[in-house]
């Protein structure tokens, strides 16, 4: 018993560096936020507000437990689904996963209209963004990876080649970004639009959706007007291309590392099974890389959702509020306008939503990773 309490003791003083790094960086900044939230803060606090700031930001207090409710039904669903293998009990589970749908989409609606439509667009910009990089970059980054894997010579100039952007200072990167996304005509991006016999575009300074801007090229002026609001802006669009260009790299040499750990005799033992190549990649490669694959999917959804260095670099008057994301409508709340309380309460809801993102894909993606036995 003493010796499994001195080891104990051991275990506490070598960890209670970093604890105390954790709590002072870590959580008493989240719950600080929490108390700053609480009230009205501009120059210093102000008079204790309660939950007035998230009313404000959230809406109908009933929506938001809607919204709860048909989560709640969603992930029920879910579970019966998935703990019914017979398709005849399954019913149960489909009908409480629709209705539970739909009562969470109404009830954000319903948010949407009585709370801060500031927060809700910023929140379906962000959206736009985390679905407009993450397949891309983690389908990109996987096809590189393979690709550089079977180079034999080489391969260490194009690991460090692909890794360049990602440890490239991002100001800098972003400020290039900006001028060749320029409205200019004699723009890099403009002059090889014009290469194809299409007209100069604006680019980062362009509010209007690629579907509404397809339409346009196509002659169609008549449109309803969800068509520019459904969809990602041509600015978001620039915005997404330099995330793309900067973490594909990163990704590409992590799962680089990856496939450089299988050991080699599974592909022997698939040859000699009589698999070929793309039986060998989707049997032998891809739950071997599941556990890489898992962590940069689950890294880029929360980088995704923290954006903020180059998007504020890239932003534009001309983009108006159409790649805003969550964290640039904090960063205004707190320097434009001086409203730190309400910046608190949303970056708390951020928070949230990001944990819950999280803890989500975990549970949906993380039962299909691969560990081995």
């Amino acid at each position: 018993m003493g010796e499994s309490r001195t080891e104990g003791v051991i275990a506490w003083a070598l960890m209670a560096p970093a604890l105390v790094v954790l709590g002072v960086f870590g959580i008493f900044p989240i719950f600080y936020a929490f108390f700053v939230s609480l009230h009205r803060w501009r120059i210093k606090k102000g008079e204790f507000l309660g939950s007035a700031h998230y009313l404000r930001a959230l809406g109908d207090p009933v929506a938001l437990v809607g919204l709860l409710c048909g989560l709640g039904m969603v992930w029920l669903g879910l579970r019966w689904w998935a703990s019914h293998p017979v398709a005849s009990r399954r019913w149960t589970g489909r009908a409480c996963l629709l209705a539970g749908t739909w009562l969470s989409l109404h009830s954000v609606l319903a948010m949407a209209d009585a709370g801060d439509g500031r927060l809700f667009n910023a929140f379906k910009v962000t959206l736009f963004y985390s679905m407009g990089t993450i397949p891309l970059e983690v389908g990109g980054s996987l096809l590189l990876a393979t690709l550089l894997f079977k180079i034999a010579r080489a391969r260490s100039f194009f690991r460090v080649l692909f890794f360049l952007p990602y440890i490239t200072p991002m100001i800098a990167t972003a400020v290039v970004f900006r001028t060749i996304f320029s409205p200019n005509p004699s723009s890099l991006a403009n002059r090889f639009w014009t290469l194809v016999g299409s007209d100069p575009q604006r680019w980062l300074y362009d509010s209007r959706s690629i579907v509404a801007l397809a339409l346009q090229g196509l002659g169609i002026d008549s449109y309803p007007a969800w068509v520019d609001t459904s969809f990602p802006s041509m600015s978001l669009v620039c915005v997404l291309l330099y995330n793309i260009w900067v973490y594909i790299g990163y990704d590409t040499v992590i799962l680089l590392a990856g496939l450089s750990a299988i050991p080699r005799h599974y592909f022997e033992a698939a040859a000699i099974d009589g698999a070929d190549a793309w039986q060998s990649f989707r049997h032998v490669t891809l739950p071997l890389i599941s556990p890489t694959l898992f962590f940069i999917s689950l890294v880029a959804v929360i980088g995704t959702f923290k954006a903020f260095n180059h998007i504020y670099i890239l932003r534009t008057a001309g983009a108006q509020d159409t790649v805003d994301v969550v964290s640039i409508l904090i960063f205004d709340q707190i320097y434009q306008f001086h409203n730190a309380g309400y910046a608190s309460a949303l970056a708390l809801i951020l928070f949230v939503t990001i944990l819950a993102l999280t803890v989500l894909q975990n549970r949906l993606l993380g039962r299909r990773v691969f560990y081995g036995d």
